[in-house]
């Protein structure tokens, strides 16, 4: 199912609108660091894992080489943790900040142990971007699929 037919099918549904972000992040404006624009287009949706382990909820990142050593589940004890009625919401709130923190550092400058959030639209990523174009894709697959062009 191409962009096009995505979009209709969620505006037939009844929306009012949709909610995307990661194909913005390989946008020319975007403020995050050249090498998560390059990897939002070298990745695709097969890349894109779901973790809890940075906030201790559910979020997809790209499968980079150090999402696959450190994991994407909580570890023992942060489960152990989570669990406890009394120390679960002191530790979400501290494994959420240092998620954030390692998420902040990530999108403004790459290291080796880089984790990038993004969901599985950066398949459709191909290349760095001005928003202006990206958003007359969306447009021009609207209107095709409103002529019934394919």
């Amino acid at each position: 199912m191409g962009k096009g037919e995505q979009l209709q099918e969620i505006l037939e549904l009844g929306a009012c609108g949709i909610s995307m972000g990661s194909i913005f992040i390989a946008s020319e404006e975007a403020g995050v660091s050249d090498a998560y624009k390059r990897a939002v287009v070298k990745y695709g949706k097969d890349d894109i894992v779901m973790t809890d382990k940075l906030s201790g909820t559910p979020c997809t990142v790209i499968n980079t080489p150090y999402v696959e050593e450190i994991g994407t589940q909580q570890n023992w004890l942060e489960r152990l943790f989570n669990r406890n009625k009394k120390l679960k919401k002191y530790v979400k709130m501290l494994t959420f900040y240092k998620g954030m923190k390692s998420l902040e550092k990530a999108a403004f400058g790459a290291t080796y142990k880089t984790v990038w959030c993004a969901g599985p639209s950066i398949e459709h990523v191909t290349q760095i971007r001005p928003v202006r174009e990206i958003v007359a894709l969306f447009i021009k697959a609207y209107e095709d699929k409103k002529k019934g062009v394919n």
